[in-house]
């Protein structure tokens, strides 16, 4: 059933980000998130919290820091006392929603997105991801029902249907609170080629918007290993729909920012903008990409 549950419910459930004027402690933080410096930044917001406590947006950002370094039960204590604290504020009960949602706990995450939804009844990424948890209660009922019997098509053809909402989606561009932190660069990395990494997010972000499914594919390395466990076979028949299903499609990348990895490797991280007649997204997308043959190709692409 867990395994089942996994694709039934996919890295839908997205990590909200409040509108804040960013402090300087908190811009000098996310500058090392950029950077994959991730206990530098958990650091540098402790310092500033120790005379600064109820500093909203470095508790905040502090809490997002935990998840990229996988402490969720630390990252469950700081989100839900800034419920406590500040119950106006719907953010921190959708990112508690995503991380019960990733521990399988379904009933929780359910409880913290009708939470958030009562203090802000127009706030849209909550809206969604509720309709992903109940499709994933859903399924677990369904698979329940199959279990005791396997012979009952009703509840097959149930189940059918909620495993292709996946592939009814329409960005890439969410968040989940599993992406794995990248590496942070070494000291002695050489410089990157920002000129050439610049190029291949643009032509990426072309691709994508004018639906060329096979040169946007071509930016990708053989290697190349989607986020969540899905098979490369299984993501790109799913990103075939995604590009395949709007009438348009416009992607743009702003504010690059680049980190040499050593050994080939480097990391551009950007402010996506998609823009579909489906669905608006932004998000900050990062790429992961290797020299293979003298042409720079994705290796690993998340969201934060």
């Amino acid at each position: 059933m867990k395994q089942f549950l996994k694709s039934a419910l996919p890295i839908l459930l997205a990590i909200s980000l409040p509108v804040w004027s960013a402090s300087s402690a908190v811009q000098e933080a996310q500058a090392l998130i950029n950077q994959g410096q991730f206990d530098q930044a958990l650091q540098r917001l402790d310092s500033h919290l120790s005379a600064a406590p109820q500093d909203a947006e470095a508790r905040f950002t502090r809490g997002l820091v935990l998840l990229r370094l996988n402490r969720y039960d630390d990252a469950i204590k700081t989100f839900s006392e800034l419920t406590r604290d500040y119950p106006q504020l719907p953010e921190p009960y959708n990112n508690l929603a995503v991380i019960y949602a990733q521990q399988g706990d379904y009933e929780k995450s359910r409880d913290s997105l009708e939470a958030a939804l009562a203090t802000h009844p127009s706030y849209g990424v909550a809206h969604e991801n509720l309709g992903d948890i109940y499709a994933a209660l859903a399924a677990a009922a369904y698979n329940r029902a199959l279990t005791l019997d396997q012979n009952n098509p009703s509840a097959r053809a149930k189940l059918n249907l909620i495993n292709q909402l996946d592939s009814l989606a329409d960005s890439g561009a969410t968040v989940t609170a599993r992406a794995k932190p990248a590496e942070p660069a070494a000291a002695a990395a050489a410089p990157v080629d920002t000129v050439a990494l610049g190029q291949l997010v643009k032509d990426w972000a072309a691709a994508w918007s004018a639906k060329d499914a096979n040169k946007y594919f071509s930016f990708y390395a053989p290697e190349f290993a989607p986020e969540g466990g899905a098979s490369r076979q299984a993501w790109e028949a799913q990103r075939r729909v995604r590009i395949a299903k709007p009438k348009s499609i416009a992607v743009s990348a702003a504010n690059l920012q680049y980190a040499s990895l050593g050994d080939g490797k480097a990391r551009v991280s950007f402010d996506q903008e998609y823009t579909s007649d489906l669905l608006a997204n932004r998000s900050t997308k990062v790429l992961e990409l290797k020299n293979v043959q003298g042409a720079w190709r994705i290796a690993r692409e998340y969201s934060r």
